[in-house]
């Protein structure tokens, strides 16, 4: 599974989006923001500057002239106009002083923010990649089921052209042969949706790894876990991975986070939002604990479970040996013989499938430990 998810993690196109979303974040020019801030502030200043020395001007020039009352209301509205450009002058080198701290504020706001996207958009591509393993292992299983199906429907055609015989030579009725045939539809029809379903759950993952519409995939087998990887997990080693990587109580700690830096602002005026936010955090931690302890004891199930399939299988194999010697000294008819052998592969089947249940269980609680608790494959 690990080829395939670094396939779908290289190529799938919404990965893809997340990626260059990242990097516009990460390119953003701050500095060419500020700097252009500032350059637009010296601009302001100048023509306030320039304004104030034609009103200093204005002023020198009537302070010479005889003094009137029509002269004194020019000087004093000259002097309102100076003193709000000085005004306006200084505002603006209070800007100006300002921006640095501004511009520190900003980069910090702009960390913030690629952090958080970067694990929301990493949360998001988990689960992309866990859809394109569970439609693999879904591939795997239809196709299993479709060979199950050929081996009913082969053991009907036996069963059914014996049942032909016996209806003949009054042995059976005609109903009997007619539920048969029935069985035997409806066996071809569940056959027929399964191959659709193969299909187009084929489509589903070939767009997942980046593929064309037109390109199916066509998945080999599904791993299996190996004694070595269930001797290795440790369940308190593992539930602190768990919670260290927990994409749940991240989220849960990040809004934590805001609430404080809120209430520390003035932005809230209790603190509620803070409380409400802490709890949230700690009832996180304790679902994710529950959530992992589930998936830890789903393994030992499904390993006991497979150990039952095997147990039943070597069983089923030894009733076989004896069947198909028998067989060999004409004790039993070719068609029983065929039972067995049917008996044999459906019991085959069962440990296949108890094989997948087991690698569904340890795949999910795989990624539990990476921090996406989910439904993989």
């Amino acid at each position: 599974f690990r080829g395939l998810e670094e396939t779908v993690r290289a190529h799938n196109q919404t990965i893809q989006a997340f990626r260059k979303t990242l990097q516009g974040i990460e390119n953003t020019d701050l500095d060419g923001q500020f700097f252009t801030q500032e350059l637009q502030y010296e601009a302001q200043k100048s023509q306030y500057q320039a304004q104030a020395a034609i009103y200093r001007q204005c002023i020198e020039e009537l302070s010479a002239v005889e003094s009137s009352p029509a002269i004194a209301a020019q000087i004093e509205v000259a002097e309102l106009n100076l003193k709000m450009c000085e005004e306006s002058i200084a505002t603006i080198d209070k800007a100006i002083a300002g921006l640095d701290d501004l511009q520190e504020e900003a980069e910090n706001e702009l960390e913030d923010t690629y952090a958080s996207t970067e694990k929301q958009l990493e949360n998001a591509a988990n689960q992309i990649v866990v859809g394109a393993q569970t439609a693999y292992a879904g591939i795997i299983t239809i196709r299993e089921g479709i060979e199950t199906l050929d081996r009913s429907l082969a053991a009907l055609d036996r069963n059914i052209t014996v049942v032909e015989k016996q209806v003949e030579i009054g042995m059976a009725s005609q109903l009997t042969l007619e539920n048969l045939e029935q069985t035997r539809r409806t066996a071809a029809a569940q056959r027929e949706t399964l191959v659709k379903q193969q299909t187009a759950t084929e489509n589903q993952l070939s767009l997942l790894c980046g593929n064309t519409a037109n390109t199916t995939v066509k998945p080999t087998t599904l791993p299996t876990v190996t004694d070595r990887q269930l001797a290795d997990m440790n369940y308190e080693k593992d539930l602190e991975a768990a919670l260290d990587n927990s994409y749940t109580i991240w989220s849960a700690r990040d809004e934590m986070r805001k609430a404080s830096n809120d209430y520390e602002d003035n932005v809230t005026s209790t603190v509620d939002a803070y409380e409400a936010a802490k709890l949230n955090l700690e009832y996180a931690e304790e679902s994710v604990t529950n959530s992992f302890r589930q998936l830890y004891l789903d393994v030992q199930d499904k390993k006991r479970l497979l150990d039952e399939a095997q147990a039943a299988y070597d069983m089923e194999k030894k009733n076989f040996d004896v069947d198909a010697l028998r067989y060999e000294r004409g004790m039993i008819s070719k068609n029983d013989y065929l039972t067995a052998q049917d008996d044999l592969a459906a019991q085959e089947d069962a440990v296949r499938t108890a094989e997948h249940d087991l690698f569904a269980a340890y795949n999910t609680y795989d990624w539990a430990k990476r921090g996406y608790i989910g439904s993989a494959a």
